[in-house]
């Protein structure tokens, strides 16, 4: 027998209708529980295309969430980058002025050097003179000194013989 036959038999109960043989191939029993598995089959069937159903629009519900927060983030990075854009341009702003600034600072205060470091030299030169004047002046003091002190030592060295002579003379006498 083919096996269309055999599982038609077997679902209705009844023989094929071109057999010779009447032969009850399955029993009341056997039905009512091919009858029970086809229910639950069924019923599974339907439980599992729902569920399938529930997983698609859970999926599609994810899905749209997750889209919705990558475009929110995408904007979120776009209000950020120009942000960090912005405050990159204010800083390389601040720090052309603080450059200029300092340069100018810098300047000014080289000139203040130069102008002091002259200005010094010019004192220097100017103190220098002075004191070669000064010097100058003192050994000519020191010369009159020496010259009076030599005078004046000759003059005592004339009292003392002087004297020492008067009074050899008086003892003498």
């Amino acid at each position: 027998m083919p096996d269309d036959a055999l599982k038609e038999a077997a679902a209705t109960g009844d023989p094929p209708a071109k057999s010779r043989l009447r032969l009850r191939l399955a029993t009341q029993e056997f039905f009512f529980l091919l009858q029970r598995i086809d229910r639950l089959d069924e019923k599974l069937s339907s439980e599992i295309r729902a569920q399938g159903e529930r997983i698609d629009r859970l999926d599609e519900k994810l899905s749209s969430e997750i889209r919705a927060q990558g475009e929110r983030i995408d904007r979120l990075d776009e209000k950020l980058s120009s942000e960090i854009r912005a405050q990159g341009e204010r800083i390389d702003r601040l720090d052309e002025k603080l450059s200029s600034e300092i340069r100018a600072q810098g300047e000014r205060i080289d000139r203040l050097d130069e102008k002091l470091s002259s200005e010094i030299k010019a004192l220097d030169e100017r103190l220098s003179g002075e004191i070669k004047n000064l010097d100058g002046k003192i050994n000519a003091l020191n010369e009159k000194i020496n010259s009076k002190f030599n005078s004046l030592t000759f003059w005592a060295v004339g009292i003392f013989v002087t004297i020492i002579a008067g009074f050899i003379g008086l003892a003498l006498r």
